[in-house]
Formats: structure tokens, sequence, C-alpha cells
């Protein structure tokens, strides 16, 4: 089984390869354990083209690193530690990365990735989070606006619960449906203490499944495949409500026959928008740490960019190495100073002259 996934890896790598831009492969993990590990889509976007894999076990790894390894520009590593934790005496060859007397898989695939991949650039990235963002970009383009919305939420593990916080954030009552009352209620109850304390609108726990998808304008399945939404619960919502399958097989044949016959919209959540965004986010975040932030001494002042945080006195640039725009003058708390005194003037007539910027 392997040896067949190891090949489709090989030949989606060509694939992407033959597209003629910077070219990404992604490795992530689910919580939910499959047979065996898949491929996601191609995704050809304007400026790279990026596929990758889902696996269940560590011991795959280095085979596939040593498949992927500067064949590729970049690969995403999933830095969530969702793999189970469990001792397997058998991948003593395979994974040299523990310290404990035997062998324990820790569900660090992140790191290991950083310890195998020494040719492409590899960086960390959370899947979950690239879910959420994109359901509630999603929701919030397609109903305008999201305070007031009922929104009932299936599920209550680290997708859903984190959506419900996003969702709430914006004036969305949300119902939260977990099976385990206790963990339920108490993460609940947390979601509800960090929130914005000017947000009025609530984050609700409901046992029972039909109180949380009552009348609700968006529907969502966030279980780790469980068909939590049945015909029963299909029947409880309003006429024009919204569905979303956030995670595999949480409708069952009948609720989506039921939806259908009354035309409730179902989709699957599209992570292109959020992964593509965050590539982006990516290799502008490298390009800052390798050209823009910092400190440098000029002998009559220093200059700062990309964030570091400057010492009284200190000029704010666009880019240490080779600015092009003076920002302002640091306060040495974070902030801009509002009335520069006349070093400050001087120090800045000097960078402009010798760089020959603009003053942002």
């Amino acid at each position: 089984m392997s040896r067949d996934f190891l090949n489709e890896v090989s030949s989606k790598i060509l694939e992407i390869k033959s597209l003629n831009k910077k070219t990404i492969f992604s490795i992530s993990t689910t919580a939910k354990q499959e047979e065996s590990s898949y491929m996601t889509p191609v995704r050809d976007c304007d400026d790279f083209v990026l596929t990758g894999c889902i696996i269940f076990d560590q011991k795959i790894l280095p085979m596939l690193l040593e498949k992927v390894d500067g064949m590729v520009d970049i690969i995403l590593v999933d830095s969530e530690k969702k793999l189970p934790l469990r001792i397997d005496n058998n991948s003593k060859d395979e994974l040299k990365l523990h310290q404990t007397v035997g062998c324990v898989e820790t569900g660090s695939v992140s790191r290991i990735c950083f310890e195998y991949i020494k040719k492409s650039k590899v960086f960390e990235f959370k899947p979950n989070d690239l879910t959420v963002n994109a359901t509630w970009s999603f929701l919030s383009h397609r109903l305008g606006f999201l305070s007031g919305k009922k929104i009932g939420i299936l599920g209550a593990g680290n997708i859903g619960s984190k959506l419900a916080l996003k969702l709430v954030e914006c004036g969305a009552e949300v119902h939260l449906h977990r099976r385990d009352f206790y963990k339920g209620h108490h993460i609940v109850y947390g979601l509800n203490l960090i929130k914005p304390e000017g947000t009025i609108a609530n984050i609700h726990f409901h046992q029972n499944i039909m109180q949380a998808s009552f009348l609700s304008d968006v529907l969502i399945g966030a279980s780790n495949g469980h068909q939590v939404i049945s015909s029963d619960v299909v029947n409880t919502v309003k006429k024009n409500c919204l569905i979303v399958d956030l995670g595999k097989n949480n409708l069952t044949k009948n609720a989506i026959k039921i939806a259908a016959q009354h035309s409730i919209e179902i989709y699957r959540t599209d992570v292109t928008p959020a992964i593509e965004s965050y590539v982006y986010e990516v290799l502008k975040m490298q390009d800052i740490l390798e050209s823009s932030y910092g400190k440098k001494d000029l002998g009559f002042c220093n200059i700062v960019s990309g964030g570091f945080f400057g010492s009284l006195g200190d000029i704010v640039v666009d880019q240490i190495n080779d600015p092009r725009r003076v920002i302002g003058v640091a306060q040495g708390d974070g902030a801009l100073k509002q009335i520069l005194n006349t070093k400050d003037q001087n120090n800045i007539n000097k960078i402009i002259n010798k760089f020959g910027i603009l003053k942002g």
C-alpha cells in the first residue's frame, strides 16, 4: 500500500513541476484515523502550484520525505499534534528522534520533517486553522453579514470550537452541540469567557442535538467522521438554511435527500482561498525576515524595520537592507514619536540623502 502511495506522490510532483511555477507540497495529519494515506488535490494558483498528502502514521515519513525533499521548492508540514501517542518498537530504524527508552510516537510530524528535510525550504502550517478561516470567509461572503444569525455547530472539537469563537465575535448566536456534556459545557463556558467584552452574542451549549439545530440559519457539521446531521436534524432548520459539511460523511443519505427536496443548499468547505493566502503569507514573512527585519547601525543613527522593536530615536524604515521609505521615529515603547526634535529631523534628512528614499 505504501509503495502505491509513494508512486502517486512522485507522479503528482512531476505533474506540478511541469507547470513551471514555484512548487509546494504539504504534509498533513488528521485526528480521524483512516486505513491509508492519500493525496490532496492539485491547486494551480497564479504564482505557485500546490499539492500534498494526508498521512496517518509517522513511519511513512522518512520514505515520503526522500521522495519530496529537493523535488519541490517548499514543503509545508502540519504543526498540529493530532496523531495518537503510541509505542511502536518496529519504528526504531525509521524514526531516530526519540529520547525515551523505547520508540514512542509523539505525533510530532513537523519536528521530524525539520530534521529530515535538507534541500527544500520547510515551514509549519496549521490545516485546522485554514479550514476555520475558509469556512468563516465563505459564510461571511455568502450571507453578507453574520450578526444576529443563528448558527448551529454540531461538534465541539478543535475546528468546531475555534469556528464558534470566530462566529460569535461577529455577533452570531452560536449553538454548539457535543455528546460529552462535561467537555461540551466547559468548552462553551471557556469560549464565552474569552470572547471580547463588547460582544453581546453568546455561544450556547446543547447536549440535545435538536436544540442546537432548531431554526438555524446555518447548520455546520464539524464532527470527526460521524453522521451527526440526520433527516430529523434537517427537519428542524429554517427553510432557507445553509448546511456546511466540514468533515467527511457528516450527513446521512436521508438527510441529503430531505435537504434536496426542500432546496436547502449543502456545501463542503473549500480551503483553497485560505491555503493560497497562507502561502503568500509564508513567502512574505520569509522575505521580511531575510531582507527587512532587524536593526542596522548607520554610524549617525540606527534604522529598524520589519516590526523590530526600536529604541528611542531609532528611524523606522520599510526594509533594513535597501530602505526605500522612512516610516517614522521610534518612541521606544513600540509606538512612533508624534513630535520630532531637531536630531530626529537631521537623522531623517541624512537617511534620505544617503539612500535617496522618501519619507512615509
